[in-house]
């Protein structure tokens, strides 16, 4: 099915990024577990559970911790404020190859590419133009890392757009979000920014 940028309206560019992420489902889109630290803060405080966590086998400190870390996450995602979508500017879209290629090719994602390849161990066939030595610079990396993280839903994502076009495709993400599906479903458990 031909697709174009031009079949996606301006406010529906953030619902999934060039490589297939559903930026809609996204908890950074979302705010959700912005939301929910606030509540937890409230509660844990209010319930002043640093004093009972020996009763809960505890320990007063963890507690702290856990609020300190849940205290940053509010103010940082209070300054940052929900992500548009990598399409819109968000996430790592300022770094990642993956949008570097896409957006001056005037596309919305890597499906409307002819020599993206859905079924190579592989999709991109380029050459890497971008700088390997940046984080998420080199497109064969950028795709190796965004597959195993989302257990390669985004080209399940990007053969549907190839199947349905980008309106249905559209219309369904739109409908399995309100449904409550969130893209933290098919994030992997591997470590693969991050070394434990």
């Amino acid at each position: 099915m031909k697709m174009t940028l031009n079949d996606v309206n301006e406010e529906d560019r953030g619902i999934i990024a060039p490589c297939g992420i559903i930026c809609l489902g996204c908890d950074i889109h979302q705010n959700e577990s912005l939301d929910a630290a606030k509540t937890i803060i409230k509660i844990w405080q209010g319930f002043n559970l640093p004093d009972v966590a020996g009763a809960v086998r505890l320990e007063a400190q963890q507690i702290y911790s856990t609020l300190e870390t849940l205290r940053k996450w509010v103010e940082r995602g209070e300054k940052a404020g929900p992500c548009p979508g990598c399409f819109k500017g968000g996430g790592p879209s300022a770094t990642c190859s993956i949008a570097k290629c896409v957006k001056p090719k005037g596309y919305w994602t890597c499906a409307e590419c002819e020599d993206f390849n859905l079924e190579s161990k592989h999709p991109c066939p380029h050459s890497d133009t971008y700088s390997a030595s940046m984080p998420m610079g080199s497109r064969r990396e950028t795709w190796n890392m965004v597959c195993r993280r989302y257990s390669s839903n985004n080209l399940e994502n990007l053969r549907k757009c190839r199947e349905i076009g980008y309106a249905a495709f559209i219309a369904e993400t739109r409908e399995k979000v309100r449904n409550g599906w969130r893209t933290w479903q098919v994030i992997s458990n591997e470590m693969i920014f991050t070394q434990r």
